[in-house]
């Protein structure tokens, strides 16, 4: 298997003479609807809460509050609002659009969400239910027989993530794939930064093969148009120190559950792209044995002193331009690459169980007082990798970071060509390519391959929110030349691969598009 998932990322490869297969065009008139919704599903509205209602930004990386909420219809709304929702409304020339808190590849988002809540977090009995994000409510599919309820953990609530493809592919054709997987790691830190804010673990369940995942919240029923598929189970609530198990006869109750709502379809018309379905079926990882739950605590990076949480969860952006000129400071950058370490920050990178495989290539364009040029930021094993290029200098910059200096010189140029020639790589402070040790992982097992980009998408949403922090902008970029990034780095292997690029600095906004709010009304639970 593990070859057939290298032919996958060899054929969703971009390069400079032939990009990864694709539409070529984009078909507007079949394009993707941007919200899953189930018709004739009960709705359950959820509150909005007053952002400034909000933890300091510093407080939720290296371990979850002190103060354990209860889960209930107030705190689930708040987990909801502050990593799935909606956070604005953009109009421009008759067209209007959602943004959401959590980032997406071309603001597709091909990730939804369902919940298993235990009986007496919003009713009596326990529910199955779909999250609109575009209402900011609860979709009922099934009330829980009392019997199957009392089977769930009673402290917290299960959440599954799933993707769509199609909404990707019909931009990207095959190479859709690496981004539902980007964007379920975003989503994965989103949840665990807003759930660390609330005194909760996020954590996955990874005792349950993936291929009982689907059928258990009713995806492999008839209905579908488009393939909707379970990624990755979840708990969520208050820290444990083992991982839950849950019994196959619970599974199995939940797969014969009669189901309320139909799937709206998001297209009139749908392109098969046959190596997503191939590549997500060898990809599905395993029942896996237990990991320890409870990480140690990081290390509080405190770059950020008083400033408050919630707002900067909303007000993130992708930006569609930089201005070229802004600068940072060599400090603010160290603080930024301290937050990435994964010692540091538990809350997000302590999800998966999985040891971290991603080190990031730094292209430093302005950083006041770091000589620009090509740097190495060893994530995995704080050392330098051998077997790069001979000319590659390996200078360490930093006491306490394992940052080394690999080659002095301007890279604004190099930056932009090897991110598909788009400027805004080279016109931020500086950009990130990520690179995963892809041998080492994949020897794992093919299931392997997904988390690398989870673990992509969780760095790139600190990054995200590091910016924003800062009175800057970031953005995803995962148009880029793979194999021209391997020849810099003078790779004679697949050791090492690029999985996703990043650029930070100042944003140039469209000022021809109106902002509007995420919600009409503002619905907040009444006082205590």
């Amino acid at each position: 298997m593990s070859d057939d998932v290298r032919a996958y990322h060899q054929l969703s490869k971009h390069r400079p003479e032939q990009f990864a297969p694709g539409p070529g065009r984009l078909d507007w008139a079949t394009q993707p609807a941007p919200f899953r919704r189930y018709d004739g599903a009960r709705l359950i509205e959820l509150w909005h809460r007053p952002q400034e209602e909000s933890p300091p930004f510093d407080s939720v990386f290296a371990a979850p509050s002190a103060t354990v909420q209860p889960m209930n219809r107030a705190s689930l709304s708040q987990l909801l609002y502050d990593s799935l929702a909606l956070s604005a409304w953009k109009e421009a020339g008759g067209s209007r659009w959602a943004l959401r808190v959590n980032p997406s590849s071309g603001n597709l988002h091909p990730t939804e969400a369902y919940l298993l809540l235990p009986p007496g977090v919003l009713e009596e009995g326990a529910l199955l239910a779909h999250y609109s994000a575009d209402v900011h409510a609860l979709e009922v599919r099934a009330e829980l027989p009392p019997a199957l309820g009392s089977a769930l953990p009673a402290d917290g609530c299960l959440l599954a993530l799933a993707s769509i493809p199609w909404r990707e592919a019909w931009k990207y054709g095959e190479r859709a794939y690496r981004y539902c997987q980007h964007d379920l790691g975003h989503a994965l830190a989103a949840l665990a930064i807003a759930a660390s804010a609330l005194g909760w673990q996020v954590r996955l369940l990874r005792s349950v093969p993936e291929v009982r995942l689907d059928g258990a919240f009713g995806l492999d029923r008839e209905g579908f148009h488009e393939a909707e598929h379970i990624d990755c189970l979840l708990w969520i609530g208050p820290a444990r120190d083992r991982e839950l198990t849950l019994p196959t006869s619970l599974l199995n109750s939940l797969a014969a559950l009669e189901l309320s709502g139909r799937p709206n379809r998001l297209s009139r018309q749908y392109r098969d792209w046959p190596e997503l379905a191939r590549v997500h079926t060898l990809c599905r990882a395993p029942a896996l044995p237990p990991v320890p739950w409870q990480a140690a605590p990081g290390r509080q990076v405190a770059d950020n002193p008083g400033l408050p949480l919630r707002p900067i969860l909303h007000r993130r952006r992708s930006a569609q331009d930089m201005d070229g000129k802004a600068g940072i400071t060599a400090e603010l950058l160290f603080a930024w690459l301290q937050r990435l370490m994964p010692a540091n920050s538990p809350v997000p990178f302590a999800v998966t169980g999985e040891p971290p495989e991603v080190d990031l290539l730094l292209f430093v364009h302005r950083v006041r007082d770091l000589t620009p040029g090509l740097y190495w930021l060893a994530r995995c094993d704080g050392q330098a990798q051998a077997g790069l290029r001979e000319d590659f200098t390996w200078q360490r910059v930093h006491d306490e970071l394992p940052l080394y200096r690999l080659l002095e010189g301007d890279a604004r140029g190099l930056a932009a060509f090897l991110s598909c020639g788009q400027d805004i790589a080279s016109d931020g402070c500086l950009a990130v390519a990520m690179l995963a040790r892809f041998d080492s992982a994949l020897a794992g097992g093919a299931w392997r391959y997904p988390r690398l980009y989870w673990e992509c998408g969780q760095i790139g949403q600190l990054l995200y929110l590091e910016a924003e922090a800062a009175g800057l902008s970031a953005t995803g970029i995962g148009c880029y030349f793979d194999e021209a990034v391997h020849e810099l780095l003078g790779l004679a292997d697949s050791r090492w691969q690029s999985l996703y690029h990043f650029t930070l600095g100042r944003a140039v906004w469209d000022e021809r598009l109106l902002s509007l709010p995420a919600y009409d009304d503002l619905r907040r639970p009444p006082h205590p």
